[in-house]
This record gives structure tokens, sequence and C-alpha cells, in this order.
């Protein structure tokens, strides 16, 4: 006989990091300079139909990098880069289950940034689905995020069915392929170019156990990162 698991999937958290890149800063026992640029002009400008900030004539500007150094110069680099996320809910319950059948469950990850160059999502769980009165738990889907793959089986996976150049790698509905979440973050999903208002990516979740898996309920904590690309 079957028995029911209820499976919780508790506090599903994020983070946003900022990135900040400074050319040159210089400071004495008087002043601190931040930041500054060598230039011949450039200034702030805007009209009903556009905003400009420009540098004009810096002798040194680009990316340059060796073995031991990353070096950003001009008036570029100085800009800040904002990124805000906010996931749809922080708590996703994939209700009650009898091994054999899958349930499915979604988080909505809304990412927002200012950068040209999009963002990094990141995933990672603090541990397996853990039991709430015991350390019986339910183990991950076998599948990795570098090579996600066809359901079968079971375990807890996760899967990207939705958002803006979504890597091949996730399949596509019916057929999507799922990984586990890792207990480090890793990239999941990268975003490439700007977008001006809120980007969302969907995060599906699949879940399945064997008829001898303990009943009762299972939670994990799963946090997402967001990072701006440069």
């Amino acid at each position: 006989m079957n028995k029911n698991a209820k499976i919780k999937i508790l506090n599903i958290l994020f983070a946003c990091l900022l990135s900040v890149n400074i050319c040159f800063a210089a400071e004495s026992e008087n002043y601190k300079i931040n930041a500054d640029v060598l230039s011949v002009g450039g200034d702030a400008g805007s009209s009903e139909n556009y905003k400009l900030t420009d540098t004009v004539g810096e002798p040194v500007v680009g990316v340059g990098a060796s073995e031991n150094y990353k070096s950003k110069a001009g008036f570029w680099p100085m800009v800040n880069t904002a990124i805000s996320m906010v996931v749809n809910s922080n708590a996703v319950n994939l209700d009650s289950h009898t091994p054999g059948t899958p349930i499915t469950g979604n988080s909505i990850i809304t990412v927002t940034t200012d950068s040209w160059s999009g963002y990094d999502l990141l995933a990672s769980e603090n541990h397996n689905l853990l039991h709430e009165y015991s350390a019986t738990m339910i183990s991950d889907y076998s599948c990795a995020i570098n090579a996600p793959c066809l359901w079968s089986g079971t375990g807890l996976g996760f899967t990207v069915t939705s958002g803006t150049g979504v890597e091949s790698k996730w399949g596509s509905d019916p057929n999507f392929k799922y990984a586990y979440f890792p207990e480090s973050d890793a990239i999941f999903h990268v975003k490439t170019g700007y977008t001006s208002d809120g980007d969302n990516t969907e995060v599906g979740y699949k879940l399945d156990t064997p008829t001898t898996q303990k009943s009762g309920s299972y939670s994990n904590a799963i946090t997402y990162t967001a990072i701006s690309k440069l």
C-alpha cells in the first residue's frame, strides 16, 4: 500500500548583488577621490527623447587583463550597475503526494537591472527535503545543472519552463529536462542584453518518491541569487 508524503518547499530565499566598478582611486591624509577619468570634455545631457552621459578624449579606455590582474580603464566602468530581484512567493507547498505519481509546482523570479549585459541566475539548497520528525530525507533528482535530463525516477528536481533566452538544455513543454539543486550556488540561467523593465524567469519543480518513503511533511530552503553581468 502506498504511503502519502506531504511535501513543502519552505523559505525560498533570494539575494540581490550590486556590482560596482571604479576605474581609479586615490587618497591622502586630507582627501579621497573615489574615481576619476582623464579627458578633455564630457557632461550629462538630456532632452524630451533621450538622456546621455558622455566623456571626450580619454587617453586610455577598455579592459586589460593578465594572469595576475584585471583593469577596467575609462569613464564607462565607473558607472554603477544596480539589480533587484523578487520571487512571487517565499514558500511553495507541493501539497500531498502519492509515491509513483509526480507532483509539480513553480516560482516566478523577476529581475530588474540596468546592466546592458544582462544577469546570471544562481540556485542552491541547504539540504535535501528533510522529514519534520526525523533524519529521513527525500533524495534529490539524479541529473546536474550542466546536464539536465528528461524526468525518470524519483527525487526533487527543477527546470526552467519560461524566460528570456532560456537555454535549450532545459527542453520544452511537454519534454522539460530536470536537475537537482546543488548545495552551493550554481548558475542555472544566463540572460544576456538589456531589458528596460522587469524580466521574468519561471522555475518549475517536480517531485516523486519511492513507495517505501516515510510518510510525513518534508521541507528545505532554496536560495536564488541574481548577479548583474558587466
